[in-house]
């Protein structure tokens, strides 16, 4: 039985092809505790009056085939960082389990620099950190993107960028040595000796050795310019200088409700101009990849048993 709150449509899981895509049964269980996630979010969002938008390929999904891309995998969504820094600070007082709300600041270690709501009595974990065995939230995801302001200017946000990849640098080197440490593997000497290094800092010093403290400064720099109405904003925290993702501010302002799936979602009023400035000519069918590369996923045993 899923572990979700949702009532599903009569035959939503049974397996069907689509686009001549076949979407098994497996990934239509996927589908539905994502779902639950989505519904979930959009009710803290109603209630708190906060505004998100579908992105990406779910915008894409919402638009061309209402619901998710038949090869699709994941649920993303993306608000204004203010929008998001309210949502960090309800989310995780509202969210009951098996939901969790997962930042830096609630699991330590994750650094995705964007938020996801994940379900605890399932298994969503990276291929990419598949051997990994870090001990933070894996459930099966969604994730919810900050939107900051691009600069005007391109010495300040080279700049910019440079500082935000010091600090992430910063975080992530700090917390292969604590939170992010996993000890799957001790094959050598230097191994040994990071094992041991790792519990000294966690159990002594790990209030000198935070990676929370570079973790928000990156964020600090993801937010520097967000003071400014600027032409263009961006998931800064995601990939600072990918231009792929760089989008019109104006394209984010009002809000429609399309269908998705079984449910209704908010998309940009504006979606033809964001959607053909992201992916082109965005109505003909090209089969791609999720964006992480794909993931294990499991909807009936918890993250914790691939520990």
């Amino acid at each position: 039985m899923l572990p979700i709150q949702i009532d599903l449509p009569k035959n939503f899981l049974e397996e069907e092809i689509r686009c001549g895509y076949k979407i098994s049964s497996e990934m239509k269980k996927v589908w539905a505790v994502e779902m639950d996630m989505l519904y979930q979010l959009d009710q803290i969002c109603r209630k708190y009056n906060i505004h998100y938008f579908a992105s990406g390929g779910t915008m894409l999904g919402a638009v061309r085939h209402k619901g998710f891309i038949p090869w699709d995998d994941d649920i993303d969504i993306m608000m204004f960082r203010e929008e998001y820094d309210k949502l960090c600070k309800v989310a995780p007082k509202e969210l009951k389990y098996p939901y969790f709300f997962q930042t830096e600041y609630t699991d330590k270690g994750s650094l995705r620099g964007h938020a996801q709501i994940r379900n605890c009595k399932t298994t969503g974990i990276l291929m990419s950190e598949k051997d990994k065995k870090y001990q933070f939230n894996q459930g099966i995801f969604v994730d919810i993107f900050p939107l900051d302001a691009i600069v005007n200017d391109e010495e300040l946000f080279h700049r910019q960028f440079k500082r935000a990849m010091k600090y992430k640098k910063l975080a992530f080197q700090i917390a292969k040595l604590t939170t992010r440490y996993n000890s799957y593997t001790l094959q050598s000497k230097k191994k040994i000796f990071i094992f041991l290094l790792h519990y000294i800092i966690k159990l002594d010093f790990l209030h000198l050795f935070s990676s929370e403290k570079y973790y928000k400064k990156f964020e600090d720099e993801c937010k520097r310019y967000n003071y400014m109405n600027t032409e263009m904003v961006s998931t800064l925290s995601l990939q600072f200088d990918n231009r792929q993702h760089f989008k019109y501010r104006s394209d984010y302002q009002e809000p429609i409700y399309m269908d998705f799936e079984f449910m209704q979602i908010p998309v940009s009023s504006q979606y033809d101009h964001a959607l053909r400035v992201r992916y082109g000519e965005y109505m003909k069918f090209e089969k791609g990849t999720s964006y992480h590369g794909g993931a294990l996923f499991d909807t009936e045993k918890p993250y914790s048993e691939y520990m």
